[in-house]
């Protein structure tokens, strides 16, 4: 059985199990039908994207998709960076925004509930070995620009942050010697590494600074509604069966480097 096979199999047993899923909620069930709810993803792989041919794929692509069958609330993807996002969520102009759990959200929205638990990581050049954050005291640590990432990592004054665009644009910048580590998390890490035709050796042994939910925010004008109140169960099902984790693992042991490949929309 070649790996490709692995992966069809493994994400059958995913879709089948958010189906069986369904009799547990009994919103989706039984209510009525919910209107449909704009919904903020980062723009950025593996997260969310447009692919060439018009179609979104990513991981919290099909996370919305599932969130979607399981709440029975059709939810609109705005694709956008996160400033953009924060702020249309903050005007109200989203209804919901998937993020990292992050001070700057918690101020302007509702937290629903987790999707996952990330690992976030920093990384040195090759070869390098952090043992601590006090590792990292006036060194040069990418981090994508407007992310906390972690709350250690967040207050500390004595790391240079240097902002970056994207994750590519940072370990690029690790790997010419400008940057003296990155933060990442790491499902994000192992995505750019395999999408770069890289492997782990590329860069210095992960050191883990925290654990971080990531998180559905809403309005609190969406909190307050049945649909916002079905999507918040949903939250808990699909944090419970760890679907966010294994979306990210069939996407980064897939042969294929197509973002496309993730969906299982048929």
């Amino acid at each position: 059985m070649t790996t490709t096979d692995t992966v069809q199999i493994r994400r059958r047993e995913l879709s089948l199990g958010l189906a069986a899923a369904l009799l547990g909620l009994p919103l989706a069930a039984h209510g009525a039908p919910q209107p449909p709810l704009t919904l903020a993803l980062i723009e950025l792989m593996p997260w969310a994207t447009t692919t060439a041919d018009g179609t979104q794929a990513g991981i919290l692509v099909d996370t919305a998709d599932a969130l979607s069958l399981l709440s029975g609330v059709d939810l609109q993807l705005r694709l956008l960076p996160f400033p953009r996002g924060a702020a249309m969520l903050q005007q109200r102009q989203v209804d919901l925004m998937v993020a990292l759990q992050a001070e700057q959200l918690d101020r302007v929205a509702v937290r629903l509930g987790p999707l996952s638990m990330e690992d976030i990581i920093v990384v040195g050049r090759a070869g390098t070995v952090l043992r601590a954050m006090s590792d990292l005291k006036g060194k040069i640590v990418g981090r994508l620009r407007n992310a906390e990432y972690a709350a250690e990592f967040a207050a500390s004054t004595d790391i240079i942050k240097y902002d970056t665009s994207s994750y590519r644009q940072s370990l690029e910048m690790l790997r010419a010697g400008r940057l003296d580590a990155v933060v990442f998390i790491r499902s994000a890490l192992l995505f750019t590494l395999k999408s770069m035709q890289l492997t782990q050796a590329a860069v210095g042994q992960p050191l883990l600074i925290g654990r971080t939910p990531l998180t559905m925010y809403a309005t609190a004008a969406c909190a307050a509604t049945a649909a916002g109140q079905a999507i918040r169960e949903a939250c808990k099902i699909l944090y419970r069966r760890q679907t966010v984790r294994a979306l990210a693992e069939l996407l980064n042991t897939e042969a294929s480097e197509l973002p496309t490949a993730l969906s299982w929309r048929g």
